[in-house]
């Protein structure tokens, strides 16, 4: 019994000198646990903070905006005051600059509807212009008997659409632009017997 005993003995303190024992790499595993890592990344601002932001950013491109371009720079300069012979204009006629500082002066006055209008007009009379001097002429003159009250028989008279128009020489634009309308099927010309020009147009096709 005493022989089994020391054996067991023994046997004991082998385990517990292995137990005490470092490993073979020379450094004892740590059993500690370990702290869990620390988020050091700030929060993120709340929804209140955001919306703050980009309403601030906004705004502030907002008043950008209106200080690099302002109104006043994106009209034609103002016309210098002239005299009736400095600029060869008869009494009671208005100069060409002087009728677009009232046309610019009239839109701010008219109703929506046609405020409206002139965005359409205002592009459509751009490109005329950029296809060429007939072009432009002849689309002039369809815009014109489109907004003319017809007579009886559905017929404007020439004398009437020349006052409309008075900038239109009469025989160099304005009956040339009526020929090649006619010839385009648009309107439609009469001359009473022996005369030579034009004297009434039908609008055939509207604008």
């Amino acid at each position: 019994m005493n022989a089994l005993r020391d054996v067991d003995d023994d046997a004991a303190t082998t385990v517990m000198d292995r137990s005490a024992l470092p490993p073979q790499s020379g450094t004892r595993m740590s059993v500690a646990h370990s702290e869990p890592p620390r988020d050091t990344i700030v929060d993120p601002p709340s929804s209140w903070s955001r919306v703050r932001a980009f309403v601030g950013a906004m705004v502030l491109r907002v008043r950008e905006r209106f200080r690099k371009a302002r109104l006043s720079d994106r009209l034609p300069p103002i016309p210098p005051s002239r005299s009736a012979r400095a600029t060869r204009v008869s009494a009671g006629a208005v100069a060409h600059d002087e009728r677009g500082e009232l046309l610019l002066l009239e839109l701010m006055r008219v109703d929506a509807a046609y405020q409206d209008a002139a965005i359409y007009i205002a592009n459509y009379a751009g490109a005329l212009r950029r296809l060429g001097d007939d072009a432009y002429a002849e689309g002039l003159l369809h815009f014109a008997l489109s907004r003319m009250r017809a007579d009886a028989d559905g017929f404007v008279s020439v004398a009437r659409l020349r006052d409309r128009l008075p900038e239109l020489s009469y025989s160099g634009a304005l009956v040339p632009a009526l020929l090649r309308l006619q010839g385009g099927g648009i309107v439609s010309l009469t001359s009473s017997e022996g005369a030579s020009r034009p004297e009434r147009v039908q609008l055939r096709i509207p604008l």
